[in-house]
């Protein structure tokens, strides 16, 4: 067997064996699936319910929760950046990312197995929290490809956050200082699109906003699923929503993977 047939092997091994204990974990804990649930569906319904009305200036608040669901998603899948980066730190401090270390595995192996399970964990949180949005009056009008594309788009992004989620929790040792980190975390998520548009903002915060990476996700889902009232106008990015998103993608795997894939290797 060749080198590179042994790196190929170790790479599945390790992917497997942090794919399947991430699983685990989830089954045995359920409520760490539930609190990645809750926040996003509580916003949902207090900004759908309680301030539509007013955020739809006194018109339909159907249509701004047309507009606010996509949002709530990319919600739901940036937040699995904070429990990644939880689980990671727990494993640290248990020992169990040393025992995986003492093994022959390649340096991106396990990293990779995480980032895909919490992706797979990621993919039922995004569908029951369609699944509620459904239930609360949104509908899709688009075509079945447009469909598609938004999905892949959502798992891209959950994947690249699930390794910017194992860098995170591999740099910050501390499991108290990244608990206290989680709220700021959850509060630049909100510095976006997600629940109003960022044109409606002060302009120091709009600019912020716009060059969220969220925002250009919310923007590009929204675009793909006919829920977008103001595509195609403003910068560049505003004018392509879908191609900023995925070059935002791809710049933020550019950084994170050999980061989290340094980190995990070599963090003590």
């Amino acid at each position: 067997m060749s080198a590179t047939d042994t790196r190929e092997v170790s790479v599945y091994a390790g992917a497997s064996i942090l794919f399947g204990r991430v699983l685990t974990n989830y089954r045995n804990s359920p409520g760490l699936f539930a609190i990645t649930l809750a926040a996003p569906l509580g916003m949902m319904l207090l900004f759908g319910f309680v301030f539509g009305g007013a955020l739809a200036g006194g018109g339909d608040a159907t249509a701004y929760r047309a507009y606010l669901v996509p949002g709530v998603l990319v919600l739901v899948a940036a937040m699995g950046l904070t429990s990644t980066a939880s689980t990671v730190n727990a494993d640290l401090h248990s020992g169990f990312t040393d025992r995986l270390r003492a093994l022959p595995l390649s340096p991106a192996a396990a990293p990779a197995g995480f980032a895909l399970a919490e992706t797979v964990v990621g993919v039922l949180a995004l569908a029951l929290m369609s699944g509620a949005g459904y239930l609360l009056g949104w509908r899709v009008d688009a075509t079945l490809g447009e469909v598609a594309a938004a999905i892949a788009l959502l798992l891209a992004f959950r994947w690249v956050l699930a390794w910017l989620g194992i860098a995170l929790g591999t740099a910050i040792k501390d499991e108290q200082a990244l608990q206290q980190a989680a709220p700021m975390i959850f509060g630049a998520l909100m510095f976006s699109n997600v629940f109003v548009p960022a044109a409606t903002m002060p302009t120091g915060v709009a600019t912020i906003a716009e060059w969220n990476p969220v925002s250009a996700i919310v923007a590009a889902l929204r675009t793909l699923l006919g829920s977008d009232p103001a595509a195609s106008a403003g910068a560049w990015r505003t004018q392509h929503p879908v191609l900023a998103a995925w070059l935002w993608i791809a710049a933020l795997f550019a950084l994170s993977a050999p980061l989290a894939i340094r980190r995990y290797a070599s963090s003590a």
